[in-house]
């Protein structure tokens, strides 16, 4: 484990189809276009050549993907406190979730570690997430695994437009990790990996 257990959070699955609240879209979406603009500086240098405007448009677009990617890590860290906390979990579900709260505390540092020292004042956690009703361990493996499930294409996709070498090698690790927690909460529910 990267953390200690400070905090038990359980990632955010769900078993019922779950109507995002129109705030909760707006927020997904503004991370959504900041991650979408990450190529600009690519292109910038495919069409004009000049490497100043990559150079400055490739620190705003990795900007862009960092705060995307700190808000999924906050999201995933509040999914699976709300499971832990929900008392619906086994010992050994509930030990497996704190670990994988463990390794998205990690991210979450480590993304506004990388914040700050580009001089960014990193975004902090929203008020209150919904996750929709939690009734069973079975609900909040769905609800982890559909955040997991997330993160794997998010950080696929965001990794891909990075272009900061060091963004790049921590966007990496943190895409191997989403994977592996993936792979295990497939396993569980008896879904294939592949």
């Amino acid at each position: 484990m990267k953390g200690e257990n400070q905090a038990m959070y359980v990632g955010p699955l769900t078993s019922q189809v779950m109507q995002p609240s129109i705030e909760q879209e707006s927020t997904r979406r503004q991370w959504l276009h900041l991650a979408g603009s990450a190529g600009a500086g690519a292109i910038l240098f495919l069409l004009t050549g000049n490497r100043q405007l990559v150079r400055a448009e490739s620190l705003q677009g990795d900007l862009g993907i960092l705060t995307a990617a700190l808000y999924l890590e906050h999201e995933a860290v509040a999914a699976y406190q709300a499971g832990a906390e929900s008392k619906l979990l086994s010992p050994g579900v509930l030990k497996v979730a704190v670990a994988f709260q463990d390794d998205h505390k990690y991210h979450r540092d480590g993304i506004s570690g990388v914040l700050k020292s580009l001089g960014v004042e990193p975004q902090g956690p929203e008020k209150k997430y919904e996750f929709g009703r939690l009734r069973s361990e079975r609900d909040i493996l769905r609800l982890a695994q559909d955040r997991e499930n997330g993160a794997v294409l998010a950080y696929g996709t965001l990794a891909s437009n990075i272009l900061t070498k060091a963004v790049l090698n921590f966007g990496a690790n943190v895409l191997v990790d989403e994977v592996r927690h993936r792979t295990v909460l497939n396993a569980v529910l008896g879904m294939p990996n592949y």
